[in-house]
């Protein structure tokens, strides 16, 4: 509580003074057009985040007001115009801003969709080919929703996200797979829990694509990029490139890196796999690949709430210039090892 009461005050006091802005300058935010990332948009907040990870939940309402805060101070664009700027050094100061969704869930058609073509917002949503279509469902909300079942809480251990992103961080994919197996053998989970975590599927995709939605690539199976090998990372990118393009008949240009991480040799395999643009969760840019290295920001339901649990406009302005980033810091390692692998501190 002290904590939301602190930064509470500390964003109202940076809004009115412009020190959120200078934050952004230091930081770089204000270096590259605004691009916002977004993952399940859901109908309530509450209801859902019982059994999904809060900070991936958005409710149809705030999504309205963030796009309606963001709507009076940028110019909406596609991700092909944000590249194209990219491309050509665009030093315009217009202020633009890129709407994306990760992961492909099938809710982003049911909530998000409508809100973006009342408003007339261009979007991209980023998938993971190989649940498109199938009642698979992602490895984190697998992993955190058995975690959430045997951790209670008080009973000193970490809590259910602080030990899920523990082992996605430490684990590769197989040693994930393995984990979850015996969680599930314990403690089987029904269908019908899982049916909200659905992916959309082929023809849904091909809808939103023909509304005018960019179809982006989030690798064949959400791994994270920096725990697997140099030919599974090169796998995982063009793999998912080639299905989404050979299904829905359009170039695929951009790539975001499961949960924002990236190092040295994740960007080689996005290069290599043809991209022309790649997205992180970070500030930090690949000297090699500035344009497969993209900053986003995050933002959820509670990422722009006060210490009252009120919508607040300083908290948005200081989440999208970045100005708690020069406190909080990047907790990722971006350099490959020497023995060339991948970093996995």
């Amino acid at each position: 509580m002290i904590r939301s009461w602190i930064k509470t005050g500390a964003a109202h006091v940076m809004s009115r003074t412009g020190l959120d802005r200078l934050a952004g300058s230091l930081s770089g935010a204000r270096a590259v057009p605004l691009v916002i990332n977004y993952h399940r948009i859901v109908e309530d907040f509450a209801s859902s985040a019982k059994t999904s990870i809060p900070s991936m939940l958005v409710s149809r309402r705030m999504l309205e007001r963030h796009l309606d805060w963001l709507g009076r101070r940028f110019r909406f664009i596609s991700l092909d115009e944000l590249g194209a700027r990219l491309e050509a050094k665009d030093g315009r100061e217009d202020p633009v801003a890129a709407i994306t969704f990760d992961d492909g869930y099938r809710d982003f058609y049911d909530h998000a969709l409508p809100v973006l073509k009342r408003k007339g917002v261009p979007a991209a949503v980023f998938v993971v080919t190989d649940l498109v279509g199938t009642r698979r469902v992602q490895i984190h909300d697998r992993l955190y929703l058995l975690l959430a079942r045997r951790i209670r809480p008080g009973s000193g251990a970490p809590g259910p996200f602080e030990a899920t992103r523990v082992l996605l961080e430490t684990l590769p994919q197989a040693g994930l797979e393995e984990v979850i197996l015996k969680l599930e053998l314990e403690d089987p989970i029904s269908e019908d829990t899982w049916q909200p975590f659905y992916s959309l599927t082929w023809e849904l995709l091909d809808e939103i694509h023909r509304a005018g939605v960019t179809i982006g690539s989030h690798t064949r199976t959400h791994v994270l990029m920096t725990k697997e090998s140099r030919q599974r990372m090169l796998e995982e990118a063009a793999g998912a490139r080639q299905e989404i393009e050979g299904r829905l008949g359009t170039k695929v240009r951009h790539f975001a890196y499961p949960s924002g991480y990236f190092n040295t040799a994740a960007v080689d395999a996005v290069a290599t796999a043809g991209y022309g643009f790649g997205y992180t969760t970070c500030a930090h840019h690949d000297a090699g690949h500035p344009l497969l290295t993209v900053p986003r920001v995050p933002l959820w339901e509670h990422s722009c709430r006060d210490s009252h649990g009120i919508f607040s406009e300083s908290i948005l302005s200081c989440q999208i210039n970045r100005a708690f980033d020069l406190v909080s810091g990047c907790r990722q390692r971006h350099a490959t090892t020497k023995e060339g692998g991948n970093d996995r501190s």
